[in-house]
Parts: structure tokens; sequence; C-alpha cells
């Protein structure tokens, strides 16, 4: 029997259903290929030449990806939801009761859906495959398990590891899988027929033994309840109640837990519906499959030649951790030192960043010695004539990056690439002093760069498209999520966040405290106050920063005399010297800088409301005018740079999603008070103006700056 995107054989008593969802890479779970699976089942559970079903996949490296939620995004009835997911609820209870033995073979990525599937199963094989992953990642997008993950996954691997599967979405490998018991074995891809094979050989011959497990306690109503509290505990501290899909899914689990299965599908089903509903969720939901369609830009696998051997000149903070990057997915890491003395130090602080693998035993101390050995030094400019891509990540001076760029340039090939971090200065202006101006462009990470997954990738006039191609290629292999940016002071995301920290200035001065106003923002969302940000990314760099943007952009991005005074009169830092909006200690929480406050005199109260939009809508504004430039082509792309490079709150669905969904008539009315009381830096763009005149918002306003 073959359907579309299923075949089903059958051989020696064994049958086998293979996934192959035609027209695309990855295995997902749409409505068709559920209706494919439940006629399989239909026509296999009354078989009674059938001793055992062996599930697996034909896509290389794949099991099944989840659902498909491009079917999800538009449900906006959650009556119509609660019954497909009960329509699913049935498949799998059929998968789950078939009257013989099932077994999951998963080679490549099981996610969600994929996994509940998996779960239906009466056993679960992985291979050792790198790209063998086991993961809930629904609560990503605003929700949560819903084809009855909730209710098996406790049952198999107990409360604690489900609930760090679910509420974190914690990925496994086939090792940690193993271990906790949710597959029954693992083995390198290789041997997987083999295997397989011998296992199911086990199976019929009544061999497989239980794994032993030790979770009494969670029926222990006291245990229990203490296991539930913590990890209420834990997600308070680390996620915004107004992100409910976490909150609503440790309740489910909370009261379902004892339940028996067709109890608790229906509360998982009915909750789910009512979360997958809300507008948190299809925010999530967008800005993911925007996260998918950028990763089509350049996307160009059949390269003849890819980026492996690098180099770096800077170890300051942002060095080190494109260093610790490159030395994961480089063959090589040639490092350019002021002094050799620097090397152990450096050594160990690339080193520190490694400790994460290694206590969640994604790496052992071995591969991470392995890694580091993947660099080298020098003092001088030596040893980059095998380089295929080197990255300057100096002081943002331009008299000595253009310095560094002309030594760089004697000792590389012609062939190589040569990459700026800068996050402010032009790129256009900076290729004036490269010679080799086709292969040069901007390459900006965040800081910190083991944490944040965007890149802006900056060309010039000059820059090649094989130059752009080898980049987005290479930085994609390196785990981050490359955007196109194009060249202006401050690019995308800078331009558009250092208004924000600069008004908060303002606001500062104005009257306000700086703990109300970094408490205002965190209540909104944000995952620091803008004063806090300021202290994390260096009160020196901002400053630095908000210049450069005054000398480009003029009387709009004027820096604050807070900002000035806090750096040039009590040449404060910022975190990285425990003093700056905020002083710093490790015994303490962090306090707040009441010499910068004395600076204040303004006792005028400005509203909560007020913190809020003045901080927000001068992000929409600047924001509008990078449309308005072409500084990048989609609104959608603009908010997900904003999320994934500031932490702007993703269940927004980034500044502009926010600016539609409070309304651009709203928007301008209070950037028009704002410019009467507070100045020019507030006056609405024309684009603004325009999307008001037609009716349209961001996100159907595109014609406007893409016509």
């Amino acid at each position: 029997m073959q359907t579309q995107d299923l075949k089903l054989t059958i051989k020696n008593s064994i049958a086998t259903l293979i996934f192959d969802r035609q027209d695309s890479k990855a295995n997902t779970l749409s409505k068709s290929v559920l209706e494919q699976l439940e006629t399989a089942l239909n026509a296999i559970k009354t078989n009674r030449d059938i001793d055992l079903l062996l599930i697996k996949s034909a896509k290389e490296d794949m099991f099944i990806a989840g659902a498909d939620i491009t079917e999800i995004l538009p449900m906006t009835n959650a009556d119509e939801i609660y019954d497909y997911l009960l329509k699913v609820d049935s498949i799998f209870t059929a998968l789950e009761h078939l009257p013989f033995p099932s077994v999951a073979l998963i080679d490549g990525a099981c996610m969600g859906g994929g996994l509940e599937l998996a779960l239906c199963c009466t056993y679960r094989l992985a291979t050792s495959n790198k790209k063998t992953k086991l993961s809930f990642p629904e609560i990503k997008l605003g929700f949560f398990p819903g084809f009855g993950g909730t209710q098996r996954l406790p049952k198999l691997i107990g409360l604690i590891n489900s609930l760090e599967m679910i509420l974190q979405a914690k990925e496994l490998n086939a090792e940690q899988a193993h271990k906790i018991g949710l597959v029954n074995e693992y083995f390198a891809q290789g041997y997987s027929e083999f295997r397989t094979e011998e296992f199911i050989q086990k199976v019929l011959n009544k061999k497989v033994k239980p794994k032993k497990t030790f979770r009494w306690m969670e029926y222990c109503n006291f245990t229990r309840e203490f296991i539930f509290k913590k990890a209420l505990k834990k997600l308070k501290q680390k996620v915004h109640p107004k992100y409910f899909g976490p909150y609503a899914a440790l309740d489910v689990i909370h009261h379902t837990f004892k339940m028996p299965h067709p109890q608790g599908i229906v509360i998982e089903a009915q909750t789910f519906s009512e979360v997958a509903i809300t507008k948190e969720s299809k925010n999530l939901i967008e800005l993911f499959l925007t996260s998918q369609e950028l990763k089509k830009e350049y996307d160009n696998k059949h390269l003849k030649e890819k980026i492996s051997q690098t180099a770096v000149v800077g170890s300051g903070t942002m060095g080190k951790g494109i260093i610790w990057l490159f030395s994961q997915y480089a063959n090589d890491v040639r490092i350019k030192l002021r002094d050799m003395k620097q090397v152990q130090t450096l050594l160990n602080d690339v080193a520190k960043l490694y400790d994460f693998f290694v206590k969640t035993k994604k790496m052992s101390k071995k591969q991470v010695e392995f890694k580091l050995n993947h660099l080298s030094y020098t003092q001088e400019y030596q040893g980059f004539k095998l380089t295929h891509f080197a990255l300057e990540a100096i002081v943002e001076d331009e008299k000595e990056k253009i310095k560094t760029y002309k030594n760089l340039e004697q000792c590389l090939s012609k062939k190589a690439i040569l990459a700026t971090n800068t996050s402010s200065l032009s790129i256009e202006m900076l290729s004036q002093h490269i010679s080799n101006k086709a292969n040069f462009l901007g390459v900006h990470f965040f800081n910190p760069v083991n944490k944040m997954p965007l890149v802006e990738v900056i060309p010039s006039s000059f820059t090649s498209k094989a130059t752009l191609e080898k980049s987005f290629e290479f930085l994609r292999r390196c785990g981050k999520i490359p955007i196109l940016v194009h060249d202006c002071a401050g690019f995308l995301v800078n331009r558009v966040l250092l208004p924000y920290i600069n008004e908060a200035g303002y606001i500062l001065q104005t009257g306000s405290s700086i703990e109300k106003i970094d408490a205002t923002l965190k209540e909104f969302g944000m995952p620091m106050g803008a004063f806090e940000l300021a202290d994390v990314v260096g009160i020196d760099v901002g400053y630095k920063v908000a210049t450069i943007l005054e000398e480009s952009y003029g009387e709009r991005m004027k820096v604050c005399d807070i900002l000035t005074y806090v750096h040039n009169d009590l040449k404060l830092l910022g975190e990285k010297s425990q003093k700056g909006f905020y002083v710093y200690s490790k015994k303490e929480n962090k306090k707040v800088n009441h010499a910068v406050t004395k600076k204040v005199k303004s006792t005028k109260v400005v509203t909560t409301q007020d913190i809020l939009d003045r901080a927000l809508f001068i992000m929409v504004n600047e924001a509008s005018r990078c449309l308005e430039e072409h500084i990048i082509s989609h609104a959608a792309y603009l908010d997900f740079a904003m999320v994934a490079g500031t932490g702007f709150p993703a269940f927004k669905g980034g500044i502009l999603k926010y600016a539609d969904s409070v309304g651009i008539d709203y928007v301008i009315r209070k950037l028009e008070e704002f410019e009467k009381s507070h100045g020019n830096r507030f006056k609405p763009s024309s684009l603004l103006y325009q999307l008001q005149q037609e009716n349209l918002t961001f996100y159907t306003g595109e014609k406007l700056w893409n016509s």
C-alpha cells in the first residue's frame, strides 16, 4: 500500500511504515498525512499475518519534525482546534492499541508531534547520528504538546524529566534519551539495519526487559506538589506572565498527572485550544516561520569552496565569543594578539564558554580540548595565507580598523574574505580603504555571542554575491541566523535600539527614576531595563555607538546629557567594572548608583504609560525609517532581528507588530504629542503618515517600500 506521503509494506510478518512527505524537505504531520496514517493503521490492525510494525523515515537526518504549524496559524476557533486534537488522539490511540508491538526507528530530528507519535509506539530506537534530536519545542511557539504529549511523556520518563522537556524545550541526543528511558536502545547510524533487526527479534521473542524506574516519590502527594511548586517558581523567575504557554502546560500536567488518558487528553485539548488562538501564540508562530524564510537567503548548499580556515583579530569580549564560535565549526582559528602574554588568559576565557556544554554533558572535556587545539596564536601578521575568512573585532575606531585592514590584506590570499564586526561604522566608508573590495563585508555579531542567534550581514556596493553566499553558509553552519542588512550608521538593530536607551536617559532627566523606568520596561516584557542593558553592553561601547549615530543622524539622535555625564564625568563602564547606572556586588543584588541620579534635578512625574510610549515609539519611528530607506526589505525580518538581536519580547511579535497592535493612529498621535513637548526626535516618519493615509499597517503596507 502506498499513499502520497506514506509507504506501507509487509514482509515476513513485519509491517514497515515509511514517512516521506512529498515536496518537502521535512516530514510533518499535516492533516493529509494524518489521514493517510489513519488509513494505514486501519489496513493493518485486523491483519493477523502481522507480528510487528516498524515506523521509520525516508528523509535523511529526519524522523518527523512535528505538526504542520502553517495549518495551525490560521486556526482562530477554539472549538475547531479542540475537535481536531481529539481526532488526532483517536489516530494516535489506534497506533498505541495495535494488537501487536510497534517500534519507532528515530534517525535524525524527532520533534513535537513526531515525538508524540513515537511515544505511542511500544518501543523507540535511536541512532547516535549528530542530527538525532528528541524534543518538544512547542513552548517556543506559544503552546505545548497537544497530541497527547503531556499525558504520555510523564508516565514514561517521570515528572521531573518531562517538565524539563516540555517547559524548557530541552533537546536530547540519543544517549541522553536512552539514559532517561525515552528510547529503549541507541546505536551508530551505520549499524541501524542490523541493530533494528536484532531488536525486532528480541521483541518477537519477548526478550526486551522493561527499564526499571524509581519514581514512586512522584506519586506521593507531598513530593509531587513540591515538584510542581518548584517548577512554577522557576517559571516565574524566567518567563513573563503574559507568555501563557509554559504556565498552561504546567497547569495541565499538574491536574492530569494521575488521570486516566481519556480524561487527561480532554483537558490537554481544551487548554491547548485556548492557548493556541491567543495573539501571543500567533506572533510566535509567525516569528518561527520568518526564521525559516531567512534561512533561504543566499542559500547555496552546493558551494564548491566552503569556509573552514578562519582568523580573528581582536580578543576583547566580542573577539573571545567569536573565537569560541569559530573553534567549534572551523578547522582552524588563527588569532592575532597584541602580546603573546595574552594567550593563557584568552584560552581560559574561551574554555569557560564551553563549560555549559560540559555541565549538560553535550560535550566531554576531551572534546573541548580537541576544539581548543584548533586555536593558534601570533603577535605579528603571519600565518594567514591559508585563511578563508578573517574577521576584525577590535575597538570601534575608524583609524585603527583601517590600519588593521592594511596589515591583514598584505598577508591574506586574494580569495580570502575580510569581515568587520563593527557595530555602527559604515561598511561603504570602510570599504574605500580595502584593496579587494569584492571580498569585504560587515558581519556583526551580538553580545554575548554564545547566546545571541542573530548576525547582521552588511555588504558594501562592491561586495560580491560569492562572498555573501560563502559567509551566509558558514554562519548558518555555526548555528547562527544571518540577516541581510544594507549599509547605514548603526545598521539595523543598533540604529533602532540606541534611541530606546537614549530615550530612557531623557526620561530619567525629566524626573523619573532608574528603578521605575527599568521596572516598567521589564513589566512590558523586555528581558532587562534600558539602564540594565546599558550596563551589560558597556557604557563606553554604548556611548561610542551613540555618538556615531548622533554624527550621522543629527538632532534626532542627540546623546542625552545623563549618558554623557555618566561616561565623561563619572567615567563609569557598567557591569564589567562593577559600576554603571547600577552598582554590582557578588554578595548582593545590584543597587541603583545614586552618584548618577544626583545629576537629576527635575521632579516632573512621568506616567508609566508615557515611559512605555516614549521608549517604544521612538524605536517604531526609527524602524519605519529603516524600511523607508530600504535598510531591510520586510517588516517581519525587522521584527525578527529585534527579537533575536535585542530580546524584544517574542510574544509581542516584534516592535512593528506591536505598533500594528496598538494602531498606527495611536502611534502617530503620541509621537506628535511628544514632538511638541520634547522636540524633533519624535517627528513621525513619512512612512508612518503614508500608512495612516492609506489605512495600512506595517504588515499590510509593504508595497509602500518595496514597490
